[in-house]
């Protein structure tokens, strides 16, 4: 749709729904990126499928609103990667580390999954205040080493299947 490039901050609802697929988004990224390192293979497969499996729905309504957001009637068209360059997301979970390792964000994800910042359908439904309330939270209680934390996720791509 002309014009409707990046985040829309005048609208709510879509920006908790931009918000909500970064963090997918970015989710992904570090989970494909995992999946390359033999000794987090199958942790990160594990933890991201039962993951996906209650938050895929979420995910699914996050993706069609969005891509009627941006698409128009050519919504159904729209897939993941369509979105993810409607909204100038990265293609590579590199940048977003930082000084943390990849290694060192593979080994803190099975744990860090499950915790409250990545529960998509919750923060959907309590919305935008959630979704800010959840990205200024650590990711990693206090006493936990820093450099095990995984980073704040950017936005994520779909689980391999």
């Amino acid at each position: 749709m002309p014009g409707r490039q990046g985040y829309a901050v005048d609208q709510p609802e879509i920006l908790i729904r931009q918000r909500l697929f970064g963090l997918a988004h970015g989710l992904s990224l570090l989970a494909a990126a995992c999946l390359d390192l033999p000794e987090y293979s199958m942790p990160i497969q594990d933890a991201y499928a039962t993951w996906h499996a209650r938050q895929g729905k979420t995910i699914e309504t996050i993706v069609h609103d969005l891509a009627r957001y941006y698409f128009g009637s050519r919504a159904g068209e729209a897939e993941w990667p369509d979105l993810s360059r409607a909204l100038n997301l990265p293609n590579s979970i590199e940048p977003a580390l930082g000084e943390i390792t990849l290694h060192a964000a593979c080994a803190s994800l099975p744990a860090a999954i499950v915790r409250p910042r990545y529960e998509l359908d919750r923060m959907l439904t309590e919305g935008l205040d959630a979704v800010v309330n959840e990205a200024t939270t650590p990711a990693v209680p206090p006493g936990d080493s820093p450099r095990s934390a995984a980073p704040p996720a950017p936005t994520p791509v779909p689980p391999r299947e």
